[in-house]
């Protein structure tokens, strides 16, 4: 992973700027939104009779619901149920507001001491490396923000707008209408800008923005007539921006991409009648509906793009290049929390979440399980191979209120799965005392070769699955026909590939519409599947022509492409056009993506194989040349403590000297054949009575058992990682009941339950291998002075107590976590 340090990143750290405002002033009280705002006095005419009256009828409702409680005979259970939910919905509420005041703060005030005063109540999206190198940016985008601001009515107006009335539409709320849009004077805010040349074409730039929105944009709306509106909208996340290609002339690149890589954080409080939607379970349809569009507009695979020079097609801009295909199945979770208890009893309801940018699928639900098998296979389009992250959510689905509860989450780097083809691993979930999930990741790369096709179609054909990628451009139309003869068409195009479609924006009044839009589509079968392109009349739902291509005949044209070809649509006007390009790319399972370095996006850690070698023991002057041996070697001794990365398996091949006898005739060949043989000290053959003894069951004087550890801290996501690899030569391998041991972690100096992770428990072996991945979090200002505690338990039996085999504890400080850094540490035995 690219080094966030490294000379060749042209990094603009945060710009929050100092102003001459005194830190008194601040320390106490975030600075108002409204400074004039005084308090006032109290009125008296609230001592008054009429006062009286109103404080008396203000209380009425409720003196006399307790009253008609007590008349019916109802349970006080219900009474206490209903201030229960009331007091919970005001809390609620209460720190929502305070949330999203501290967040608007930070986003509108450049004082710096404004910030730091409440640095504690921030979000995690704010940092401070640098206050005063975007200010540049962040003065022009207060320039022109009132340009943005029409432009971006237009965009709601025409593409936002329509989506948000479809998805309102599946829950029974028809008639959704904006009716103001308004962003107000203050402008997002950038905080942190990176300039990246490394793993990028010499034909583009690339760059990724910070950005946080907390403004003073007024927007209203009627959904049924009910007046309705949005104040306090905030919004975070890294902005991708992608200028190319590259011109010679100005503006020097032909157009410019802008995307969000994952989705952003969203957060907002609605007004007006509708205001009765914001409260927990029920507010959630018009968030839901609201982030889905923002995704379907601005977060990949959908970019925001603007062709600059006349000198570079469209096409060049506009068609997306796609990484590859992420295949994701979800096989299993296991030891998930118990949110629905009977009687002691615990279950749940599970269902999982996958979600890769703005592609999102949903497993079934398993009912009654803490342990639920769903073999769910999804497939996703990645884009940033690089960059991209997978997300899954597990929640326990409550079909009573309809709010459900979280049973953790979990994140995958797709480039972690990428450069290795496949991976099936078992993750440990997030925000939750328990829970795993068991996934099985398989990258495919996409290919121009039919060959590959029928090489490889037929196992993923077989399981319903795609083997192909099509992309489709839709450029424009010409010479349609009115839908009706008093005005022109809103024309727009609906694709249909396989079981899927999809449709372009409207175009207003006109018979020659430009759409310049690209689609992209999963195929289970080429040689079969058919793409239809129906022309429709948005104003009437007339079809205005259609046509129809077999994809079979793709195959044979080269590079599967077809560009820019105008095609005559049926049913229509005889001389109707609809431009199109088309391109078929071949999946091709477990070919590992090119390159080993990737873009930063915030130092993710990748899982290193499942049982990576041990560092070779150190040189000394006397040496011996031997054939390694093809059993892997045990770790032994302190000398392989030590903070460096393990070296790559052609680097750390270590000998076994088992067998030293038989090599010694071979001596001479081995030491000629110097690629095949390694290094090692004389001291290691005393060590191979140690290792056979060892082997045996005893544990020599001054030897202890090992355990192999991946460490990891992601900057961004603030988070810990720790991997659990395998333990060597646990004491008890002479018994003839050898133990059944597990490791357990605490992040010290905290020993409650949250701190505590544990591995499954092996069976019956002095030697276990665990491959399990665990996660903290952890501010990067406490790391260094944090310390993991590891111990290896022994579960023999089912109520037998667990003895402490063995333990250590390693210093976080000690160790550069900005890479991950696989070695193997001593454990002390147990006194």
């Amino acid at each position: 992973m690219t080094d966030t340090k490294s000379t060749d990143d042209v990094t603009i750290s945060r710009e929050m700027s100092s102003s001459s405002s005194k830190t008194s002033s601040v320390e106490k009280e975030i600075v108002p939104v409204n400074r004039s705002i005084k308090k006032k006095k109290p009125n008296s005419v609230s001592k008054s009779l009429v006062g009286l009256c109103k404080i008396a009828a203000k209380h009425l409702p409720l003196v006399f619901g307790v009253y008609a409680m007590g008349y019916f005979n109802f349970s006080i259970a219900w009474i206490l149920g209903i201030v229960g939910i009331t007091a919970a919905t005001d809390q609620w509420r209460k720190e929502r507001n305070y949330r999203m005041s501290t967040a608007r703060a930070s986003a509108i005030y450049d004082d710096k001491d404004v910030i730091m005063a409440r640095v504690s109540d921030l979000p995690s999206w704010v940092f401070f490396p640098d206050f005063d190198r975007a200010e540049w940016l962040n003065k022009i985008l207060k320039q022109v923000w009132p340009n943005v601001g029409h432009y971006v009515r237009n965009i709601i107006l025409e593409s936002v707008q329509p989506g948000i009335r479809e998805s309102l539409k599946a829950y029974k709320l028809g008639g959704f209408k904006m009716e103001k849009i308004s962003l107000g004077t203050m402008p997002f805010r950038v905080g942190g800008v990176k300039v990246y040349d490394k793993n990028v074409s010499r034909n583009e730039i690339v760059m990724d923005m910070d950005i946080c929105y907390a403004g003073d944009c007024d927007i209203r709306f009627s959904v049924k007539g009910l007046k309705g509106g949005i104040k306090d909208f905030q919004m975070s996340g890294m902005l991708r921006v992608v200028m190319k290609p590259l011109i010679s002339q100005i503006p020097l690149f032909g157009g410019i991409q802008i995307f969000f890589l994952n989705s952003p954080s969203v957060d907002f409080n609605l007004i007006g009648v509708v205001d009765v939607l914001d409260m927990p379970g029920l507010n959630g349809i018009l968030r839901r509906v609201i982030i889905e569009q923002i995704g379907a507009f601005l977060v990949l695979p959908n970019k925001l793009t603007f062709t600059l020079s006349d000198v570079v097609s469209p096409i060049a801009v506009k068609i997306p290049e796609p990484s590859g295909v992420l295949r994701v199945r979800v096989v299993e979770a296991k030891q998930l929390m118990k949110m629905d208890r009977v009687l002691g009893i615990g279950k749940s309801d599970p269902y999982a979440i996958v979600t890769v940018g703005s592609q999102e699928f949903r497993t079934k639900t398993i009912y009654n399980t803490v342990n639920p098998k769903w073999d769910f296979y999804c497939e996703f389009v990645v884009h940033e191979g690089r960059s991209q992250l997978c997300f899954l959510r597990i929640f326990d689905r409550d079909e009573t209120t309809g709010d459900d509860d979280s049973l953790g989450k979990a994140t995958v780097d797709i480039y972690s799965v990428a450069k290795v083809g496949k991976k099936d691993m078992w993750v440990t979930l997030e925000d939750v005392k328990s829970g795993m999930i068991h996934l099985e990741l398989t990258w495919f790369s996409l290919m121009d070769d039919p060959v590959m096709l029928k090489m490889h179609a037929a196992e993923t054909q077989s399981l319903g699955l795609s083997s192909a990628l099509l992309i489709v451009y839709v450029d424009s139309a010409t010479s349609l026909p009115s839908a009706r003869t008093s005005s022109k068409p809103d024309p727009y195009v609906i694709v249909t590939a396989g079981n899927r479609s999809e449709q372009t924006s409207a175009r207003m009044r006109t018979c020659d519409p430009t759409w310049e839009q690209a689609l992209v589509f999963l195929v289970c079968n080429p040689e079969s599947d058919d793409l239809y392109l129906k022309v429709m009349d948005q104003k009437t739902g007339g079809e205005l022509g259609m046509e129809k291509i077999t994809l079979v005949s793709l195959l044979t044209l080269p590079e599967m492409e077809l560009s820019h070809q105008p095609l005559s649509l049926k049913n229509s006007g005889p001389e109707s056009k609809l431009i199109v390009s088309i391109r078929l790319k071949v999946m091709v399972p477990g070919q590992p993506m090119e390159g080993d370095t990737i873009l930063d996006t915030g130092d993710f850690a990748t899982e290193p194989p499942s049982t990576p070698p041990p560092p070779p023991p150190p040189p000394s002057a006397e040496t011996v040349k031997v054939k390694p041996d093809p059993k892997p070697d045990v770790p032994v001794g302190n000398d392989t403590q030590n903070s460096t990365p393990a070296p790559s398996a052609a680097a750390s091949d270590t000998v076994s000297l088992s067998g030293i006898s038989e090599r010694t005739s071979s001596l001479d060949k081995s030491m000629s054949s110097s690629t095949n043989t390694l290094s090692v000290t004389k001291t290691s053959l005393d060590r191979e009575s140690s290792i056979r003894r060892r082997q045996k069951g005893g544990l020599p004087p001054g030897v202890v058992s090992q355990v192999q550890l991946t460490l990891r801290y992601s900057s961004q996501r603030q988070r810990l990682i720790i991997v659990v690899h395998k333990v060597s030569q646990l004491p008890g391998g002479d018994q003839p009941d050898p133990p059944d041991p597990y490791v357990k972690l605490y992040l010290l100096p905290d020993r409650s339950t949250n701190s505590k992770r544990k591995t499954d428990i092996v069976k019956d072996t002095v030697n276990p291998v665990f491959d399990e991945t665990f996660e903290y979090t952890v501010a990067p200002i406490d790391l260094p002075a944090r310390e993991l505690e590891v111990s290896v338990i022994n579960r023999k039996g089912r109520f037998a107590r667990s003895p402490l085999m063995c333990s250590c504890v390693v210093i976080l400080g000690h160790h550069d976590l900005s890479q991950a850094v696989t070695q193997w540490f001593d454990l002390k035995p147990s006194e």
